[in-house]
């Protein structure tokens, strides 16, 4: 049964034929095949950002069960939905899989193909937009989560109303957003050729495989080691406890409060913290200033920023006011990350679970020459400055998408 419906805000020209709403189950079939001949032993998982990817690529180890026969086939071009939560997604995500020809699924996920008539490039897009949100809002039980699982019954979910054009501008929309995505996925790649050659030129420039040549063409003298006790003077923030008081918080009125979730990998502070701290908390934390230097120790560790604006500072983070020695900011930032970054090579499985005063005062720095450092630490930020314009230019074309998903569909 399908109802002429209104057409979206935006549309190609020439093309004025009326969408129409049609029954999920009418033009889609649920994939119920199981995994018993053991075709496939690719436990898949949805991610928001990177759709279905193998559990292995995403978590760096497989989470399902040593049984896998009972698991749901899926193939290529072929759907699927996840019931929980995930970042930027409140109501699941629907993703097509495209990274392989075949995966396996949880049975709490629910599988499903469209008709040979409906474009599923198209459907691959307008499950991106919001637009079928409503229709999943209206089935979910408010509240009633099982293990974090919205609860939608599968009769329920395959009866939501799906509002499409006709089969020509399901292509055209679909081949429009193909390219779409090809011009991000370049842009990222892009991106991560400029992150792979600043890793490599960090290698080769702290180890001093590749050094710096004063004005006359000649080598600065020998690098010297010291310790971060004979370098800086640093302390931890402080925050009152506990953390879920109210009255330590004000949005309207505080100051900002950094914690680890607002410094980037980046090496800068996030535009806006995530919480400003109230006049009465300010007694008991620490403020930095800008142009000071954070470390976080705890959850992200290693993570470091210059201060781009006066801010209070958690106790998870270490703070570095001033040096004890002539130190440019930027080289010291780079020094700081490389030790930690060599520091989780060391940790079991990759990980720094916590990092004590002791050991912080025991990092050895290379110290250059003042003239050699302030070179490193322009050569590098030159090169952050190109990372943050691809970065931006990503996050261009993403919102740009985003705002014609809204239009486009209906």
């Amino acid at each position: 049964m399908t109802n002429q419906i209104n057409t979206p805000e935006l549309r190609f020209p020439n093309y004025k034929d009326s969408w129409f709403s049609y029954k999920l189950n009418d033009i889609s079939e649920r994939v119920t095949r199981k995994n018993k001949n053991l075709e496939s032993q690719r436990p898949l998982t949805i991610s928001g950002q990177l759709g279905l990817i193998d559990q292995i690529e995403y978590f760096n180890k497989s989470v399902s069960s040593k049984n896998l026969t009972g698991y749901t086939l899926i193939k290529k071009g072929e759907f699927a939905y996840n019931k929980s939560y995930s970042n930027g997604y409140p109501l699941g995500a629907i993703k097509k899989l495209e990274r392989y020809d075949l995966g396996i699924l949880s049975s709490l996920y629910i599988c499903f193909s469209f008709n040979k008539n409906i474009d599923k490039n198209f459907m691959k897009n307008y499950f991106e937009s919001t637009k079928w949100y409503r229709e999943v809002a209206n089935i979910a039980v408010e509240g009633a989560r099982n293990h974090g699982l919205l609860n939608i019954p599968v009769n329920d979910f395959f009866n939501i109303n799906i509002n499409l054009p006709i089969q020509y501008e399901q292509e055209k929309i679909g081949n429009f957003f193909s390219k779409l995505d090809q011009q991000i996925e370049l842009e990222e790649k892009k991106l991560e050729l400029l992150e792979q050659q600043k890793r490599g030129y960090m290698q080769k420039i702290f180890s001093q495989q590749l050094r710096f040549k004063d004005e006359n063409g000649n080598d600065y003298p020998e690098w010297k080691k010291k310790k971060l006790d004979d370098v800086a003077h640093y302390r931890r923030g402080s925050f009152p406890q506990p953390y879920g008081n109210k009255e330590w918080y004000d949005e309207k009125n505080g100051e900002p409060f950094v914690q680890v979730v607002d410094v980037d990998k980046n090496m800068k502070l996030h535009d806006k913290t995530k919480q400003k701290i109230s006049d009465l908390a300010k007694p008991k934390s620490v403020k930095g200033f800008k142009g000071d230097i954070v470390v976080t120790l705890q959850g992200s560790i290693g993570r470091v920023a210059i201060l781009q604006y006066d801010a209070y500072i958690d106790r998870t983070l270490l703070l570095i006011n001033s040096f004890k020695i002539k130190m440019n900011k930027n080289y010291f930032n780079y020094v700081l990350y490389l030790l930690f970054l060599r520091e989780k090579e060391r940790a079991p499985g990759g990980t720094i679970k916590t990092i004590t005063k002791s050991v912080l005062s025991n990092f050895e720095i290379d110290i250059p020459t003042l003239e050699e450092q302030n070179k490193i630490g322009m050569f590098f930020n030159e090169i952050d400055n190109l990372i943050e314009l691809q970065n931006n230019k990503i996050n261009h074309l993403k919102q740009r998408k985003q705002g014609l998903l809204q239009k486009m569909f209906v």
